[in-house]
């Protein structure tokens, strides 16, 4: 009976020993499709063209962000950059979508 109640409580206990950690991609400096990171990164002068940093090479950094993630803010706008970043990787499902819905619009209204 022990036993069974030990596998119960096992996953829970575990569960609150985990410490959570701020994610990147929980943050609003993070550019999904290309994993990087808007806080760190250099201006062109000439072009104005801006070149950021990967996430894991700032997140390895202690003077940049760090394993801490010292300069995380939450990205309270998620549910706008999710499907913007899903659409910008899956661009091509669109319009097949909308020429097969088309198609079968016109065979089923003949």
């Amino acid at each position: 009976m022990k036993l069974i109640q030990y596998a119960i409580m096992m996953p829970i206990i575990r569960a609150t020993m985990i410490t959570p950690k701020k994610l990147c991609k929980d943050c609003k400096f993070f550019i999904a499709n290309e994993k990087q990171c808007m806080k760190f990164g250099n201006t062109n002068l000439v072009t104005g063209e801006q070149h950021y940093d990967y996430a894991s090479s700032i997140r390895d950094d202690k003077n940049k962000c760090g394993e801490d993630a010292k300069y995380f803010e939450e990205n309270t706008i998620k549910f706008l950059t999710i499907p913007y970043y899903f659409t910008l990787t899956y661009w091509y499902i669109f319009p097949a979508f909308f020429t097969y819905g088309a198609w079968i619009y016109v065979i089923l209204n003949k």
